[in-house]
């Protein structure tokens, strides 16, 4: 491991662990040795990775008026920074795009990463002016569908998968937050 990943990983851990001893002070040990159990602290992309695709993110990102971060968390979330990623479900590239999606914000190469992050990008950020900046809600469409929001009154869907991602993607947002920008 590098010295700066290193240093990173100690940072994060570092803040993770502040953030537990404030959910400690305020509610319970409980509830902090729950936070930290359900913490992506060990799982976070290395720097060669994210700056891999840096220049793609910022990109499409400020294109289309979405932040940087943002961008980057829902792209280790969904693929870890692969390309080449395929689901069983057919979603496809850095952001998952699913073929129809794809084809309706003119990704016509899922594994191009310029094209793939563009589309994710503009579907993100679709998503957010759909329910108005809100960032929980637009990553539970972007998980489970906007109908699925909807039909759950403009919440997060009680699908596990779900209820599991908007969570993960929010914690590698903020971690994203400290490192980019």
């Amino acid at each position: 491991m590098a010295m700066g990943e290193v240093a990173r990983v100690a940072s994060a851990r570092l803040a993770l662990g502040e953030e537990a001893l404030s959910i400690a002070r305020s509610h319970s040990p409980r509830e902090a040795t729950s936070f930290i159990a359900t913490r992506p602290d060990l799982d976070l992309p290395s720097e060669a990775e994210v700056r891999r695709f840096a220049p793609i993110v910022e990109r499409a990102a400020r294109a289309h008026g979405v932040d940087e971060a943002l961008v980057h968390a829902v792209i280790f979330a969904e693929s870890s920074y692969d390309p080449r990623a395929v689901s069983p479900a057919g979603a496809t590239g850095l952001m998952q795009l699913m073929p129809a999606t794809a084809q309706h914000y003119g990704v016509r190469d899922l594994f191009d990463p310029a094209q793939n992050v563009s589309g994710g990008v503009r579907l993100l950020r679709d998503l957010l002016v759909q329910f108005d900046g809100n960032v929980e809600l637009a990553l539970a469409a972007y998980n489970a569908g906007a109908n699925a929001v909807i039909r759950a009154g403009n919440r997060v869907p009680p699908y596990p998968a779900t209820a599991a991602y908007v969570p993960k993607v929010i914690d590698y947002y903020r971690h994203f937050q400290s490192i980019v920008g």
